[in-house]
């Protein structure tokens, strides 16, 4: 190359100009018998043999210049001439190429003898660059005076296209591989019998299972017990090429139980042969607490309107039996009678109370007050005095040596009478029944206030139904319980600044079940800053 200057990019892939042409090695000549081609002088290979080649074919020296080039050849550059007389091979090739093949190629090819499909973009007819592939091989004459460089050529557009397509199709595959890598849902893929053949970070995390903890699995021992036979039978019909979807639940590696959506999609290849299958599953969890969440808000709106109803339909009957009680008082003589009069007309005023206030959907009363608990607890328990002796049920009330509670009255005596309902309902066939209070402090918070515990030594509640105790709507008591009346207590105790927990034994010798109830008043607690 005539030029010392460096190859401007725009200049890579064009034809090298006429001026900077070789003008034709030594060993070149008019024709093709002039050349000493070995195969050819000896009668191996013929001319024409090499004329009718489908792909090019080209002899050249040394440094390049073209001694023969065959039919293919010259019509893939565009020209008749034969044998291109007064050109080099890297005239052909873009500015790239040239570079290549003085760097790289033709030095590579003289150490080795022979280097096989190298690219290389050479411009055709049209000046336009067509993809090739080169096979080469170094011929030596007997004297080692002359070499003599063979190669062979192919035309690689169709390669190239499927290489392009081949890139293509696996970057798409590396960006769907990436998706479902990072995938929140668990992705799985299975073979027929339910063995894991891949399992990503959504797995993990739905599951709790390494990759490598789950390989050991099959995908039944993923869901809990109680979904084995739906799983079993969706397993069966995707033998049957039919796609799966169902709602189900799955075991966490710590024991919980996990709600789930399953999607189940069957890989069959020709003949339709089933060859195992792929599993989409995804955490409903959070849905199904919405959706539940959603549920007992609209049983709570219905709730409200009833009772709302309910409370202005009995008013007026309310009003009419106060009045008469009223009547009533004037006609008892007996101190005795007149206490019982006074306790209906007090829990006569208690029920007019709750209905005007429609339960817990009615602003709560606007005093509070304080409220002796050792009354207070003397009067609910009169309320069942009766049917706690005829069920032998003995009765502590410990409440004497506490301060009065700053509470709302009317809602701490209906939370108290709750919870002794509930604990007489555990107790009828007799037991203990402790109603107790003192001055305590927040275990958590180490605020003092005062804590009331109900207890009972009944059968006690599993730890399956004690988690949902305080949820509207759950019941135990079939038909005749509603459900509403330990979420009414819960709601009522923190309208009064305070908290309820429960815990309870339903095994061994000991059973029952405490309701722990402490309101942080506010009196004791200024008493106790420093």
């Amino acid at each position: 190359m005539s030029s010392g200057q460096p190859i401007r990019d725009d200049e890579r892939d064009r034809a090298l100009p006429a001026h900077e042409r070789a003008t034709g090695s030594s060993e070149s000549a008019e024709g093709i018998s002039e050349l000493a081609i070995p195969e050819i002088d000896s009668g191996v290979v013929s001319l024409d043999a090499l004329e009718s080649l489908p792909n090019g074919f080209v002899v050249l020296s040394g440094d390049g210049a073209i001694l023969y080039a065959n039919r293919a050849f010259r019509a893939l550059v565009g020209t008749k001439e034969s044998p291109l007389s007064g050109t080099r091979f890297q005239d052909y090739l873009t500015r790239g190429g040239v570079i290549f093949y003085d760097t790289q190629f033709a030095p590579s090819l003289q150490l080795r003898g022979s280097l096989e499909e190298i690219s290389f973009d050479i411009l055709s007819f049209d000046r336009s660059p067509v993809p090739i592939l080169v096979n080469a091989s170094v011929h030596r004459s007997s004297d080692a005076n002359a070499t003599r460089l063979h190669l062979s050529i192919f035309v690689a557009k169709q390669r190239r296209r499927y290489e392009a397509e081949l890139l293509r199709t696996r970057r798409e595959f590396e960006e769907i591989a990436e998706i479902v890598r990072r995938s929140t849902d668990a992705i799985l893929r299975l073979d027929v019998a339910g063995s894991i053949l891949s399992w990503n970070h959504g797995a993990q995390q739905v599951f709790g299972i390494s990759s490598e903890q789950a390989k050991t699995r099959i995908f039944s021992s993923l869901f809990a017990e109680s979904e084995l036979t739906v799983i079993v039978s969706a397993v069966e019909s995707l033998g049957r090429g039919e796609e799966v979807s169902l709602e189900s639940s799955v075991l966490h590696q710590s024991g919980k139980v996990v709600d789930v959506s399953v999607r189940l999609t069957p890989h069959i290849e020709a003949p339709g042969r089933f060859v195992g299958f792929s599993a989409i599953i995804r955490d409903t969890t959070a849905n199904k607490r919405a959706e539940r969440a959603l549920l007992q808000s609209e049983k709570l709106a219905s709730v409200g309107k009833l009772a709302s109803s309910i409370a202005h339909e009995i008013n007026n009957p309310l009003e009419s039996v106060t009045n008469l009680l009223y009547i009533l008082e004037s006609y008892v003589h007996d101190p005795e009678g007149k206490k019982f009069v006074m306790t209906a007309q007090e829990e006569l005023a208690r029920v007019s109370h709750i209905a005007t206030h429609t339960l817990p959907f009615h602003k709560q009363s606007s005093n509070r007050s304080l409220v002796d608990l050792q009354k207070m607890a003397e009067s609910v328990l009169s309320l069942y005095r009766g049917r706690l002796l005829a069920a032998s049920v003995r009765v502590l009330a410990q409440c004497g040596d506490t301060d009065p509670l700053f509470c709302y009255e009317g809602e701490l005596r209906q939370v108290m009478v709750n919870l002794v309902s509930n604990a007489y309902d555990a107790l009828r066939s007799g037991g203990t029944l402790i109603l107790r209070a003192h001055t305590s402090r927040n275990w958590r918070t180490g605020r003092r206030g005062i804590r009331i515990l109900v207890a009972d030594s009944g059968s006690g509640i599993g730890a399956d139904i004690l988690a949902h105790i305080f949820e509207p709507f759950f019941t135990t008591k079939g038909i005749g319980g509603t459900g509403l009346g330990l979420w009414i207590t819960k709601d009522l105790v923190a309208k009064n600044g305070g908290i309820i927990s429960a815990r309870s034994s339903d095994r061994g010798e000991q059973t029952g079940t405490v309701l722990n109830l402490f309101f942080e008043d506010p009196i004791i607690s200024q008493d106790d800053a420093p």
